[in-house]
């Protein structure tokens, strides 16, 4: 039989890859065009995301996976409130902004979902015979 912490592992798992796929999109375009790691740094908000992930695959408390949820959910609305984020969001003008910007949304999103997968109490299906 299958411990609770077992079966919420794969959503913790996947909660961390969506916020580290929502680093590689925010980081990503200006690394690319700086060509180096250091220069390319423009701002806190993909060391936030890496260390959001990083204490959610580390603390064991059942809950911890809300707190990437929270955080979550005030990028997404910040992103989809700048005007500057909608546009590259809707004309994919430059190829590059325009595809991270959407893998950074899109991890958002995955990371709210399965987080929230992750802390959701199952029941036991009944057998029915």
């Amino acid at each position: 039989m299958t411990t609770t912490a077992g079966r919420r592992r794969p959503f913790i798992i996947a909660t961390c890859t969506a916020l580290v796929l929502a680093a590689l999109g925010d980081a990503g375009p200006e690394i690319i065009e700086s060509r180096s790691v250091l220069t390319g740094y423009d701002g806190p908000g993909p060391l936030i995301y890496l260390g959001f992930a990083a204490v959610v695959a580390l603390v064991r408390w059942r809950y911890i996976p809300l707190a990437a949820v929270v955080m979550s959910l005030f990028f997404l609305f910040g992103g989809l409130a700048d005007a500057d984020f909608r546009t590259r969001l809707g004309t994919p003008a430059e190829t590059t902004e325009f595809l991270a910007a959407w893998l950074q949304m899109l991890g958002f999103a995955a990371a709210i979902l399965f987080g929230i997968a992750a802390v959701r109490r199952r029941t036991p299906v009944a057998i029915r015979q």
